[in-house]
């Protein structure tokens, strides 16, 4: 997803990354059906030597590993010990060469033979795993902090899912619960533990599609990009990324008429959706009607005062850019909005290292180790202050 011309609008890739738009022409007010949508074929050329990879192609595992799973023994384990067998599988004794590639998004067979892929393609593997051993396994659209990566002429806006295995007797003995589920999450730079929304396999196939559109709009390859943005659509109408990048490619296509109606339809599918709400915002500001940006931005201003992520993003931002004392605040704020935020106890013991506060640091990171005692980032910080 780069060198793409910069644009005024935000645009979202399911698990891990999205585009931007600047200066636009300007378009007349445009009123549409709730629950209509125009296609614009006509705009686009089909390209035979793109093809929507099929459902069954997205989620099939390679033979060589369905044959392992499929093992006699394997298959007679405890839903308890093939979670262990499937935490082995991708964290561990055969995922030792993984690597995160935020760039590409591929199928399961792909991601586990090549050992590297973005989130939605590990969390993809890692389903598709779960359901070859028969387990109680979702995959889940999880919030996160609205944050931006920069690369060539674009702006990417990550969202996130990852995998959840049901179980009600999963018994987390360093946290003293029981918890009933158990997250698998590929994320490096997140700690995510709570429960997110399940998302069904059709919804799941959207994100994928949608992420290989984005991938595509980012090469210019647009006839591509609106084939799978279509697909994305087709396959779950409530996948509000999809069509804010269909607007976006509607805008580099010079479909300024088509862009609005589609960001409209975005929200009479959802009008509390902040990402869509800013696309039209930012459109509108473009096009000088300034007073109807207006009503979005004091929404928009409503919704992120309510919302820990958006504190959390803020702080997270904060601490990257060494303000530590602007951190505490956005922090200590999402702090008490929110119970069990990980990252949000993970930020403010850094922030409060970094000023001198170590008792407020110390019980940071000791909250943090009581809710994620395994992970790397709270080993270290155990160790390094011998904190419980």
């Amino acid at each position: 997803m780069r060198s793409i011309i910069l644009s005024v609008i935000v645009l979202g890739l399911s698990a891990c990354a999205t585009p931007q738009v600047a200066e636009m022409s300007q378009s007349p007010q445009m009123t549409i059906a709730p629950k209509q949508i125009t296609w614009h074929d006509g705009h686009f050329q089909a390209d035979e030597t793109v093809l929507i990879v099929p459902k069954e192609e997205v989620f099939a595992l390679s033979d060589a590993l369905k044959e392992q799973l499929m093992r006699e023994e394997i298959q007679a384990l405890s839903n308890i010990s093939k979670t262990r067998y499937l935490l082995d599988l991708v964290y561990t004794k055969d995922s030792a060469a993984f690597a995160y590639n935020y760039k590409e998004t591929t199928t399961a067979k792909t991601t586990w033979e090549n050992k590297r892929g973005n989130c939605i393609s590990l969390t993809i593997l890692a389903y598709s795993i779960g359901r070859a051993l028969k387990l109680p396994i979702v995959m889940q659209e999880v919030d996160i902090p609205v944050q931006f990566d920069r690369r060539g002429n674009l702006d990417f806006l990550s969202s996130h899912v990852n995998a959840m295995i049901m179980q009600k007797d999963f018994w987390f003995e360093r946290e003293g619960e029981n918890r009933g589920y158990l997250i698998v999450d590929f994320e490096p730079q997140t700690m995510i533990l709570h429960r997110g929304r399940a998302l069904s396999d059709e919804e799941i196939l959207s994100r994928f599609y949608n992420n290989i559109g984005a991938e595509y709009l980012a090469k210019q390859q647009k006839n591509a990009a609106y084939a799978y943005f279509k697909a994305a659509i087709l396959r779950a109408p409530n996948n509000s990324l999809a069509y804010s990048n269909l607007a976006e490619l509607y805008l580099q296509t010079g479909l300024y008429h088509q862009a609005e109606e589609i960001i409209t339809h975005a929200l009479n599918i959802n009008k509390n959706d902040v990402i869509v709400m800013r696309n039209m915002q930012k459109l509108l500001q473009s096009q000088n009607r300034l007073t109807e940006a207006a009503t979005f931005t004091q929404r928009i201003e409503a919704s992120n005062a309510e919302n820990p992520h958006y504190w959390l993003g803020l702080g997270i931002q904060a601490v990257k850019n060494q303000e530590y004392t602007s951190a505490i605040k956005y922090l200590e704020r999402a702090r008490k909005m929110a119970i069990g935020f990980a990252d949000i106890h993970r930020y403010l013991a850094e922030a409060y290292l970094k000023t001198g506060n170590m008792t407020g640091a110390k019980s940071e990171i000791s909250q943090l180790i009581d809710l994620v005692p395994d992970h790397p980032k709270s080993i270290l910080l155990r160790n390094k202050f011998a904190v419980r």
